[in-house]
């Protein structure tokens, strides 16, 4: 977990590095908005004062988040259950289990059951973001069972047994880097029908205390949840949605976006549902819906989630209990350390959970010998001792983790289903029973309404600024200035239109800047406006006019059009420069984390682009040197999206040319793993329209370029 952190920290102080300030930019404009809707949360939750109200509030989160998730939950199926084998290990019996949480879903599982002649307490475990998944739970999972409580832990979708995007050549090994890959590439589909990948978790989690109450050996009235990191999510929510869970810890991850969001920033897309912050919904939420049950919110001092954070957290939540009369439920575990780092507190986490569930077999193992002798710390996932050259041997063989016969559900059950698979079924259905938008004002209401695109043609809002000190304009011989035509004949190469060159930022009112630049045609009178979204604005020596031209097949577009007596204005959108970011999975691309910080305030990258291109249209609209009838744009990849959205909304853009426009939203939901998709994904987006619907309703307007 130490090496986790690590590079958690190294990629947010990346982004923070001045090599990288349009990406810092952002991201401080998106935090500045998620700190204004945390602020209105609190004032709403400063006003409750009475048990009533906070049932009410109770109420009223708990129907957000299942409208979030993309709720109801399916029907409950047949679980299915198959116990494919045995063992034990220091007086636990060890099972393992596979079921099926829905239709030919399998989740693998190891049910760990102490010896007992009553009927069980049980806990469900939700292992962190550790590739081995329930295996990596095994020591702490053993000392709940010799405590006397029956554990059952599981496989987490896209860990363990339970690849989605297994490596064909090694299908142990996942194509997306590791278990966060696996999450953020599940979540996009889900994510374009409105729906949440933390949705397909939670099921699991549903299903799997299913199972429990089919035993026999457990006491249905007292089963309680525990888990940490991306398991201590699982289990918040969990909690939060299943009545039947009666006591929940949940360690390393209760923190607040106030100190999340500036330090590590969003990490797993399960843990950053669309709209989350922006419905008014915070950490402290977690604790509060599952007010007024035994509830631990178990810390690290020097956690990569802000143990400030989680501190104000057991503040909020406190005062919340105190409100049923039942402060005493609300138990916060701390200790020292780095994330995971539990074992110094394993023993009043242990305590917390035998008070309130109170199993009867005696209480004095904490820790099994045989994961003492391996040196295992019984952390979730499990850690390296500091003085080793390898990993530590674990705690329990393969033989008694590994649940199907290959190891993996995806080769020992080709043909059973994947997130990817349900989320197609799901998405027929939904798309059918929605009606989507069809003339231009229907789109233009449906885009600000899926993009959150704010921006409105003919107010601008720019103030604009030199980079650096650098504006230049070339020095050009007036004699080689042309008139200009609106269809010019040809010239040869050496006498091309003359403009001058000048490279500035289009500085918001805000506060952030946009880089630009301007190819100006030294002549009287307005000229034709072109806007060019990109990439990365060129350097300006590229751009410049040095009284000679090439090939207008080999030049850069800006010079060819500004030849042509063109005034264009070129501008890279947010982030601007586009910068970097620390990388889940080269196939998610370098914009997947700014994209889920966004979404969790109402927001996504490519209404924010839109708005950039409506900002830089009107200032363009508005030179006096320009002809605001007569304004045409272009773009490319993912560019090329954001200007068809745009010219949606802006009759001003007289014609668009786009090139290598991105897949559309239903074959990004078709395709088995989209690459880079995240800059153009939009909740909820195919329940309202796809890329073909604004093509049709541009018509002659738009131009498309492979």
């Amino acid at each position: 977990m130490r090496t986790l952190a690590f590079f958690l920290l190294a990629a947010t102080l990346s982004a923070q590095t001045p090599d990288n300030p349009g990406r810092q930019a952002l991201t401080n404009q998106l935090d500045t908005l998620a700190a204004q809707q945390t602020a209105a949360r609190r004032e709403v939750i400063a006003q409750i004062h009475t048990k009533q109200q906070a049932i009410a509030r109770q109420h009223e989160v708990r129907t957000r988040l299942i409208t979030l998730l993309g709720g109801p939950w399916p029907e409950h199926s047949s679980l299915n259950p198959i116990i494919t084998g045995t063992s034990e290990h220091e007086g636990i019996r060890i099972e393992r289990i596979l079921f099926y949480s829905q239709p030919n879903f399998p989740v693998t599982a190891l049910l760990y059951l102490p010896q007992s002649t009553t009927k069980l307490p049980a806990i469900l475990m939700a292992p962190g973001h550790s590739p081995a998944g329930k295996a990596g739970d095994a020591a702490f999972a053993l000392a709940f069972a010799h405590r006397g409580f029956a554990v059952l832990s599981y496989d987490p979708i896209g860990q363990g047994e339970r690849l989605q995007y297994p490596d064909p050549s090694n299908p142990n090994k996942t194509l997306l880097k590791g278990p966060t890959g696996e999450h953020g590439e599940a979540g996009l589909q889900p994510t374009l029908i409105g729906d949440a990948v933390a949705r397909y978790f939670l099921i699991d989690a549903i299903r799997a205390t299913d199972y429990l109450l089919t035993r026999p050996e457990i006491d249905p009235t007292r089963i309680g949840a525990f888990g940490c990191s991306g398991g201590g999510l699982m289990t918040a929510l969990t909690a939060s949605l299943d009545p039947r869970i009666a006591v929940a810890g949940v360690a390393c991850f209760t923190t607040t976006y106030d100190t999340l969001l500036p330090s590590i920033g969003p990490q797993d897309s399960e843990q950053s549902t669309p709209n989350f912050i922006s419905s008014g919904l915070d950490f402290p939420d977690w604790s509060e819906l599952f007010a007024p049950k035994p509830y631990a919110i178990i810390a690290t001092t020097e956690d990569m989630f802000p143990f400030a954070g989680a501190q104000s957290t057991e503040k909020e939540s406190r005062t919340f209990y105190t409100l049923f009369n039942a402060q005493d439920n609300l138990a916060f575990i701390t200790g020292p350390g780095h994330h995971g780092n539990l074992r110094p507190i394993l023993p009043q986490i242990l305590d917390f959970f035998t008070t309130h569930l109170h199993p009867f077999p005696s209480t004095n193992t904490v820790i099994s010998t045989e994961a003492q002798r391996s040196g295992e710390t019984p952390v979730l996932p499990a850690s390296t001792p500091k003085k080793t050259t390898g990993p530590p041997p674990p705690v329990l063989p393969t033989a008694d983790t590994q649940v199907t016969p290959t190891g993996q559900v995806s080769t020992s059950y080709p043909n059973a289903e994947t997130v990817f698979t349900l989320n197609l079924k799901r998405a027929k259905q939904k798309i059918l029973d929605t009606e989507k938008a069809r003339t231009l004002p229907e789109l233009q209401r449906t885009i600000r309404e899926v993009t959150h695109a704010e921006a409105a043609p003919g107010i601008p809002s720019f103030l604009i600024t030199p980079i650096d000190g650098d504006q230049v304009v070339q020095n050009i011989d007036p004699v080689k200035t042309k008139p200009f035509h609106k269809h010019p004949k040809p010239q040869p190469f050496n006498s091309p239109y003359a403009y001058s060159t000048s490279l500035f930022g289009m500085k918001y009112l805000q506060g952030f800047t946009l880089t630009a630049a301007e190819l100006i045609p030294l002549r009287e009178g307005k000229s034709p406006g072109v806007f060019l979204l990109e990439d990365q604005v060129p350097a300006l020596k590229t751009l410049s006019w040095n009284g000679d031209s090439a090939d207008p097949a080999t030049q850069p577009t800006e010079r060819r059009l500004a030849e042509a007596g063109n005034f264009v204005l070129a501008i890279t959108p947010r982030p601007s420069p586009p910068g970097t970011e620390e990388t889940k999975s080269p196939v998610l691309g370098t914009f997947y984390l700014t994209e889920l910080r966004a979404e969790l305030i109402g927001k996504t990258l490519l209404g924010l682009r839109i708005d950039d291109t409506l900002h830089a249209i009107n200032y363009l609209a508005d030179r006096p040197d320009v002809d605001p009838n007569n304004i045409t744009a272009e773009a490319s990849g993912h560019m090329a999206l954001v200007l068809l959205h745009a010219a949606i909304l802006d009759p001003r853009l007289k014609h668009i040319t786009l090139h290598a426009l991105p897949p559309t939203y239903t074959e990004y939901l078709h395709q088995p793993i989209p690459h880079d998709a995240p800059q153009d994904i939009l909740p909820g987006v195919l329940l309202h329209y796809d890329t073909p619907d604004l093509i049709r309703a541009l018509g002659p307007r738009v131009t498309i370029s492979q």
